[in-house]
């Protein structure tokens, strides 16, 4: 009697979830939400496409699990470039553009997840927590580069600009099925582009006082 296949990777029980996980982001760099089911996921982790649904109630609680990792996961390579910068404040603020655009260009973040996928109770405080630590984290770099009188308003209105302009950079040359040539280079610009913005808008502030 044939044995059954055994599974596409060594896990063992319990750690079927992050498995899980794992392989949704990669189905995810590569098809997009809309290529997205949970029986691939199953198919490419090597188990039976009921199993996930042991850790999982349904898709969109696997996807939203996917968005929450992927956002912590920026958040901690923004604050580790920011701490790597030194301790100028313009410096660290600038440095998480950088990260920001090597995280996307280099893993396929699945930004459509992040940023475009809407979200339904009961799985949508899920995302929304690993939001509000990728805010925060930024708001911190933020206040410490802001005069001191500036509002909680006007700091999370900068750090608004900067992230966006720093994801318009970073999608724009997310193209095709592999990263752009030269992503250092492409880290390095989105730092000038950042570090510009931020002494002029400190200029300007000067100018307006």
């Amino acid at each position: 009697m044939s044995r059954p296949t055994p599974p596409k990777r060594g896990y063992h029980y319990g750690d079927l979830r992050p498995e899980l996980i794992r392989e949704s982001r990669a189905l995810l760099a590569e098809s997009g939400v809309t290529g997205f089911s949970v029986a691939k996921v199953a198919a490419r982790v090597g188990v039976s496409s009921a199993a996930p649904y042991r850790h999982f109630p349904d898709r969109e609680a696997l996807l939203a699990a996917c968005a929450a990792a992927i956002i912590s996961d920026i958040t901690d390579v923004l604050v580790k470039a920011a701490e790597r910068a030194g301790s100028d404040p313009v410096d660290r603020l600038a440095a998480t553009a950088g990260a920001y655009t090597r995280f996307v260009l280099e893993h396929r973040a699945g930004l459509d997840l992040v940023y475009s996928y809407d979200f339904a109770e009961p799985h949508r405080p899920t995302v929304q927590e690993q939001s509000r630590h990728l805010t925060a984290a930024l708001m911190r770099l933020a206040a410490d580069v802001l005069p001191a009188d500036t509002s909680w308003a006007d700091t999370a209105d900068f750090v608004y600009v900067h992230l966006s302009t720093t994801h318009g950079y970073a999608t724009l040359l997310f193209k095709g099925t592999r990263p752009p040539q030269g992503i250092d280079d492409h880290a390095v610009r989105a730092v000038t582009a950042a570090r510009d913005h931020i002494t002029g808008h400190l200029l300007r502030l000067r100018n307006a006082r």
